[in-house]
């Protein structure tokens, strides 16, 4: 709970401290997500979206400062049965606060359309983690969810992520960019795992 507090924090303060002279945009788009353990396997992606608001801060020639704050939403069900006398289904659900800290590079193509990249940190939340199991045995139903975040859970809520990509951007107003994120810490609290979280992300903002 103190880290959500702490990072929630300091969104709020990201936000309210955003220079008067930066560019503010909010953007919305695809998110894949992916664990990989250490042996290089990786489990079935996770599909969701983002939204959240970003800021771009001239640095110096063609390079900004791109800080934001995002909140991700991502899920997969499984499904299972035994001919019609048995079925179960899961679905797993997690929603995340991300802080990235990029900077980008820009140049202009032709008027008002111009290519960029970017790269940099983001501070990485997960604000809630959930697994619910659905099971029917000969017409008799039920369920259960777990929190995957409860009391005693060896799943970790924070990571930090390096990530990249590139975009488009016209006249001002509009952006599309394209992006990959590498979750830099354990997600369990063990010495016997080791599964870090990489995420896609492909969207669009727009530009005020």
């Amino acid at each position: 709970m103190k880290k959500i507090v702490t990072l929630l924090s300091a969104a709020l303060v990201l936000l309210a401290s955003a220079p008067a002279f930066a560019q503010a945009s909010i953007g919305a788009g695809y998110l894949s997500s992916v664990n990989v353990n250490k042996s290089g396997k990786t489990s079935e992606a996770l599909n969701g979206f983002y939204a959240g608001v970003g800021f771009t801060v001239p640095v110096t020639a063609g390079i900004n400062f791109t800080p934001g704050v995002y909140y991700g939403y991502i899920t997969k069900s499984n499904a299972s049965s035994i001919g019609t006398i048995a079925s179960a289904t899961g679905r797993l659900q997690e929603h995340y606060v991300n802080i990235p800290l990029h900077f980008s590079y820009g140049i202009e193509l032709s008027d008002g359309f111009s290519l960029f990249a970017y790269a940099g940190p983001s501070a990485s939340l997960g604000l809630a983690s959930t697994y619910t199991l659905s099971g029917n045995v000969a017409g008799i139903g039920g369920s259960s969810k777990t929190d995957n975040y409860k009391d005693g859970s060896n799943y970790n809520r924070f990571d930090v992520m390096l990530g990249a990509g590139v975009g488009l951007e016209f006249n001002d107003m509009i952006r599309f960019q394209v992006g990959y994120d590498w979750g830099m810490l354990n997600r369990y609290n063990s010495n016997n795992i080791n599964v870090h979280r990489n995420q896609l992300t492909a969207g669009v903002a727009f530009l005020f």
